[in-house]
């Protein structure tokens, strides 16, 4: 390297790197290669970023399962909750299997007590007053299927029984008339014998009342289904 002492009067002069240094690239397309350098590399840029990949949104979703309201609830098991109140096949009649009457019935009905006693009372009460199975059955009819089939026997009872009653009084006491003109009066006794239809029916109120108290179904003999 040489010394090149400054003329006197001359302005020094910058040095002139270019030469030195050589041709350089721009920035922007060492930028740019850097990129594609990178881009390149396996693993990167090549891979498939992580919206490619399925989303948890299109995994099959606890939704589609059977959830548990589909589950058959408590009131829809027997003898819970008077399951009779929510079926209306217990109000119909014609509905009913035969194993809702007679002993063991009570599990087909899973009455509760108020039930029973009412249905015991419908009875009872019809040896008393007579008319009582109509009333509890328009007032329960549509409440308690239990107390319903109970107070439609009854009514269907009563209303058998005082046609029969009224008929064998009107047959017997016509028999008793001739027999008495012939047997000098003695053959009115006769007429009485009509009253072994109510007496009759008094039993069936009986054995219907002990059997609504133990919550079984009961239904009467020698009755025609009025109502149904």
């Amino acid at each position: 390297m040489s010394y090149h002492p400054e003329q006197p009067g001359s302005r020094p002069m910058p040095p002139n790197y270019s030469q030195a240094s050589g041709s350089q690239q721009p920035y922007a397309p060492q930028g740019q290669q850097y990129s594609q350098t990178h881009s390149g590399q396996p693993g990167s840029g090549g891979q498939s970023g992580y919206g490619s990949q399925r989303a948890y949104g299109a995994q099959p979703n606890y939704g589609g399962q059977p959830n548990y309201g589909d589950q058959p609830g408590y009131g829809a098991r027997p003898g819970y909750d008077m399951p009779q109140m929510h079926n209306p096949a217990m109000f119909d009649s014609r509905s009913l299997p035969e194993q809702a009457y007679g002993p063991g019935s009570e599990q087909f009905w899973m009455a509760h007590e108020p039930d029973r006693t009412t249905a015991m009372w419908t009875h009872l009460g019809s040896i008393i007053f007579g008319f009582m199975p109509l009333i509890m059955f328009l007032v329960k009819k549509d409440e308690s299927p239990f107390v319903r089939e109970h107070s439609r026997q009854g009514l269907n009872a009563m209303i058998t029984n005082t046609i029969v009653t009224f008929g064998a009084l009107f047959v017997f006491g016509f028999v008793g008339f001739i027999l008495a003109l012939v047997t000098f009066g003695i053959g009115i006794i006769v007429m009485y014998a009509a009253l072994i239809v109510p007496l009759v029916y008094c039993v069936f109120y009986i054995i219907a009342a002990v059997a609504a108290n133990k919550g079984e179904g009961y239904k009467f003999p020698l009755t025609i289904n009025f109502v149904k």
